[in-house]
């Protein structure tokens, strides 16, 4: 059933809070060791802090789209009357924005010294969620 809704561009939705909860450990668990082991693999192989870098700016940057998908998801769940999933969906946003303040400070310490210990511009930063 799942695969022909695919074909037709939708998507399955659980009915129950064990299906939710099995279907994200199933993701999670069943690709953990082969994630882990590519990261691990991946990281072993920089030479120095520069090359950090640019991964650190490409994760920034899908963190910054999750917080983005997190808000618009956190909006509408707004406007449907859901208090739980809206407050839910923000904590989330709000977390991962804690998340891009730690990686865009990670991103800047890859640039082993600065030449007057300060940094040249100000750094982009995702304003927190309000309710």
């Amino acid at each position: 059933t799942r695969w022909f809704m695919a074909l037709l561009g939708k998507s399955w939705a659980y009915e129950t809070v064990d299906q939710v909860r099995e279907v994200i450990a199933k993701n999670a668990f069943d690709s953990l060791a082969e994630r882990a082991q590519a990261h691990a693999k991946g990281a072993a192989g920089l030479t120095d802090s520069y090359a950090l870098q640019p991964g650190l700016i490409d994760l920034h940057d899908e963190l910054l789209d999750v917080w983005h998908y997190l808000s618009a998801l956190g909006d509408r769940a707004n406007q449907l009357g859901n208090a739980t999933l809206t407050d839910d969906l923000f904590d989330a946003a709000n977390s991962v924005r804690d998340v891009l303040v730690h990686v865009a400070d990670a991103a800047e310490a890859t640039v082993p010294c600065r030449f007057d210990g300060q940094p040249t511009a100000t750094r982009y930063e995702v304003p927190p969620i309000n309710r």
